[in-house]
């Protein structure tokens, strides 16, 4: 009798156990997206820009740097109305190279987040499709530490939290 009902118990850990088992997984989600084949082509896309905004600053710099050069050299010389003019200009083609600097910087920025949006759908996709096929419960990106796929539902404790906290 003792042997049946061990076997019963133990049958029955053995079959939760399998129920209730959940697959981990990672993946370097860096390593695999730097290898699809269309990440060379965006980054040069995405190199081209930045190269571009590089030589227009470098040419607002060399103007502001010829103003400096001129008002440092003949600056002495200059009528007063004149000098502070060129002063004037100079402060202008400054701030006019940090604005252009920053709006460059998002408007790259920008850029690269729309030209790889869908490069990194699919990636998510492709994570996902081999997760359920698989038979993972959840993939965990070891280079950023995030989780890219998790059951919809399944695990969610959200609400039971909120209960729990007496949040809206």
């Amino acid at each position: 009798m003792k042997k049946v009902i061990f076997l019963l118990a133990a049958s029955l850990l053995v079959f939760n156990g399998g129920l209730f088992a959940q697959k981990y997984g990672h993946i370097n989600t860096q390593d695999v997206v730097q290898s699809m084949p269309e990440f060379k082509q965006l980054n040069v896309a995405v190199d081209k820009r930045t190269k571009d905004a590089q030589t227009k600053v470098q040419a607002m710099y060399s103007a502001y740097q010829e103003k400096v050069k001129e008002v440092n050299q003949y600056g002495a010389s200059m009528m007063e109305a004149v000098l502070q003019e060129r002063k004037k200009e100079i402060d202008s083609l400054q701030r006019g190279i940090t604005i252009y600097q920053q709006t460059a910087g998002v408007e790259i920025q920008d850029y690269k987040e729309k030209l790889f949006k869908p490069l990194f759908d699919k990636y998510h996709k492709i994570v996902a499709s081999v997760a359920k096929e698989n038979g993972y419960t959840y993939i965990f990106d070891i280079g950023s530490g995030s989780v890219l796929y998790y059951p919809e539902t399944a695990g969610d404790i959200t609400e039971l939290v909120k209960k729990k906290i007496n949040a809206n």
